[in-house]
């Protein structure tokens, strides 16, 4: 036991002094906790089973337990801000880690992990690490990107090894959402009817695997209901069978305002840990030289080579050629997914760049172009933070200053800079902003357009808002508790309002947002019925967009171009407007124009590279036409250096698929019954899930489950429980064996085949 000095309160407890003794080991911190628990009040009780704020559970000085501070993750350890806060390192999404099927990238990846979270949340104990490993059940779900895989297995696996690590080093992991939070629309009321078996051999088993494998220190429950029951309040699945059948016996708790229900969910056994002995410190960067060699190493051995005919990849011999970049993600650097994996990475590395940097090295006289970027944002992007001015500061950014009141008038409470024009009021805000009274506030910033026209703004305001240039109103959005609600702002912010405004280059413009905090829907608290659900998120979002050329023109550039250049890389995919917590995709075809763009320029010069970045299948109407695909996924902060290594050779690309790309949306087993109706969905493929269905209805995908090439070739022999794999190309690279079980006689219907040796 270690001794640790506390303030006693004059309400303390008289017997235990100044002195608590903290427990090292596992035994001894039950019998701790055991004894602190006789020791607290009811009142106390209940505090701990709460939240002080939106990252740290309650205190109870009198006892020594402080408060303990979490974070998001895993694609980064964000810290206590939601926005703006200090940067982080931006890793490979779960999916794209998945691809490696590889237990060392994970390790790897989590030791960056792991010095993040030390550096930014706990100087002691360290955060939660969230992990998630639901299913992607449809691959229209907007947080596809954070989950592993469609199978259970290797989720399970994966997940296990990722946890271990983590709380090698004293971080503790929380393993989420118990259980199928696989959908975003509606998943905070949905209903999800999963047969019993289908529940236990598919959606529960990534969980209890990695239970059984890594034992984590928390789990938390899911938005959504099954078969009828909140997630939250679902004694089957936090009682019977997580505390009876698996034996666990961690702490349980909600998502973020995910408690339905007060008695039923305290009854079922959700509830929030302290940790005694913890001290908050100041949250710094670590941008450290062996992160950025294991992101960039990890995150190119992610990259899936689908496609490569003639052997067109890796471009070899490119002195005195070129290569044309085009798409819109050649130019630009889409890191990872949205909602509340949000962070801003220490740095970020766009495709053309860092091929222009790696291809000079190799390959003297190389001449690498870009075509103008070809939109595909869903809302207008954020002001380019070259042109807007921080009237208070002279910095980029906004001022923005708070009110206690609804009118914008007295004395200011707050006065803050902001780096960006996605103003969030989420967390970070004084107490006497945080009282559930309602608040107002005005951003300004000055815009020096770089050209002169009729360029585009947007507004998306969580409460009402007020958009003016020079003072002029420009957009006016009204908005009460029952106004429509966007994917923005974890879907509490308005549908964007665009307007148009006429500007010269080089002349400043003052650009303010006035707006009120969210007015919240009238409710009661009950303590057995179903609660409303409220979160705390307010802001407003301003989008600015100089006057581009039309489409049309964009498409004739793009194929001139093409037509110029010996070799053309086609960057297309969606970012974190389309891929994001809180709202699904509606079609698994690329944004806008990118199909058309793709033919286009294929048809022009037939040495084109399509690269994908996508955490979800898409459909590709061009695939008999483009001889090379590499799909990319979402891979942090080194996504241009990890792809450049791959294109050149520097890496082989060796890795599979952990999902199956259908053909076509209505090859899916989801197809007919997601996203549901009357916030009900069915579960009707049970047990045939993923790769599994494909299998029974005999579908042929468009890339199976544990599709991927090589720029090499291999010779298997000798396979039995081992086998002896031997690399007969002249590239070298590793590769995953895969070997799957099948049931030869069965009294029940099973699955053709599941893969189980990672």
């Amino acid at each position: 036991m270690a001794e640790v000095q506390v303030q006693a309160q004059a309400q303390g407890d008289a017997s235990l002094g100044s002195r608590i003794l903290v427990p090292d080991g596992v035994s001894e911190a039950k019998a701790y906790a055991r004894g602190m628990l006789k020791r607290l009040t009811l009142e106390e009780k209940v505090l701990l089973l709460t939240g002080a704020d939106s990252w740290r559970t309650n205190a109870i000085p009198r006892l020594g337990i402080s408060k303990m501070k979490t974070s998001d993750g895993p694609v980064g350890v964000r810290g206590g801000l939601f926005a703006d806060g200090v940067k982080d390192a931006s890793l490979p999404t779960g999916v794209a880690l998945a691809a490696t099927w590889d237990h060392s990238v994970i390790r790897k990846v989590s030791q960056v992990l792991v010095a993040e979270a030390k550096s930014k949340v706990d100087v002691l104990l360290g955060p939660t690490g969230w992990l998630q490993v639901c299913l992607p059940t449809t691959p229209l779900g907007g947080r596809n990107f954070k989950a592993y895989s469609e199978d259970p297995f290797l989720t399970g696996k994966l997940a296990a090894t990722y946890i271990n690590t983590i709380q090698a080093a004293g971080i503790g992991a929380c393993i989420k959402h118990f259980a199928a939070n696989d959908q975003e629309t509606r998943q905070f009321f949905i209903d999800e009817y999963i047969p019993d078996r289908a529940l236990r051999e598919i959606h529960l088993q990534p969980s209890q695997i990695a239970i059984r494998d890594s034992n984590p220190w928390t789990l938390m429950t899911a938005y959504n209901k099954i078969n009828g029951t909140f997630c939250s309040a679902h004694a089957q699945l936090l009682q019977a069978i997580l505390r009876g059948e698996w034996g666990w016996d961690g702490t349980v708790m909600s998502d973020w305002f995910g408690t339905n229900t007060i008695v039923p969910s305290v009854k079922a056994g959700t509830g929030k840990s302290a940790i005694p002995d913890w001290k908050e410190g100041t949250e710094r960067a670590e941008d450290l030289p062996e992160h950025r060699e294991v992101l960039r190493h990890c995150g190119a051995e992610a990259m899936v080579l689908l496609k490569n005919k003639e052997a067109l990849l890796p471009l070899k011999d490119l002195s005195d050629k070129s290569v044309a970049f085009i798409g819109p993600n050649a130019i630009r650097s889409v890191a990872t997914g949205g909602g509340s994996s949000n962070l801003e990475p220490h740095y970020r590395t766009t495709p053309v760049e860092s091929f222009r940097i790696e291809a000079a090295k190799l390959h003297p006289g190389v001449k690498v172009v870009a075509a103008p970027e070809i939109l595909a944002h869903r809302y207008l992007p954020l002001i380019d933070p070259s042109v807007m001015k921080n009237p208070e500061t002279g910095t980029s950014g906004f001022t923005i200053s708070f009110w206690n009141n609804t009118s914008h008038e007295g004395e200011t409470l707050l006065t803050e800079s902001r780096p960006s024009s996605y103003l969030i009021c989420y967390d970070g805000l004084p107490p006497e902003l945080t009282t559930g009274e309602r608040y107002s506030y005005r951003a300004k910033t000055i815009v020096t357009p770089k050209t002169s026209g009729i360029h585009q703004f947007s507004l998306s305001s969580c409460g009402p808002g007020k958009l003016l240039i020079n003072g002029q109103t420009l957009i006016d959005i009204q908005r009460r508790w029952w106004s429509p609600k966007s994917s923005l702002f974890m879907s509490y912010g308005s549908p964007e309002e665009r307007d148009e405004f006429y500007m010269e280059a080089g002349i400043s413009y003052e650009l303010v947002l006035e707006s009120i905090s969210r007015e919240t829907k009238p409710y009661q608290i009950t303590y057995t019925g179903e609660l409303e659900r409220e979160e705390v998120q307010d802001g407003g979002r301003i989008g600015f967009l100089e006057q581009p050329p039309d489409d049309q023109t964009l498409l004739h550039e793009a194929t001139e171009l093409a037509q110029a250049s010996d070799f053309v890389v086609i960057v297309v995919g969606r970012d974190a407007d389309w891929e994001t917590e809180t709202s699904d995709m509606e079609t698994l075809q690329l944004p806008r124009d990118s199909d058309t763009l793709i033919a286009a320029v294929v048809a022009t010069n037939p040495n084109t590279v399509v690269v994908n970045q996508t955490s979800s299948p898409i459909t590709m109407p061009w695939i008999n036409e483009v001889p090379a695909i590499v799909q990319a996924w979402y891979l942090g902060q080194e996504q241009g250096n990890c792809l450049a290594d791959v294109l050149l050779g520097n890496l082989n690309p060796c890795e599979k698929l952990p999902i199956t790309f259908p053909r076509r949306i209505e090859d899916n087993p989801s197809y007919d019954k997601f996203p549901g109706g009357n916030d009900r969905v069915q579960y009707g493929e049970g047990i045939f899930a993923g790769y599994r269905y494909y299998d029974h209805r005999k579908i042929e995908p468009l890339f199976p489950f544990g599709a991927g090439l090589s720029y090499t070739a291999y010779e298997y022999s000798n396979i039995r429980l081992s086998s002896s794999v031997l690399a007969c190309g002249d590239d070298e690279g590793p590769n995953e064996l895969m070997s799957w079980s099948m049931s030869l006689i069965s009294g029940i219907r099973r699955e053709r085949r599941s893969y189980n040796s990672t």
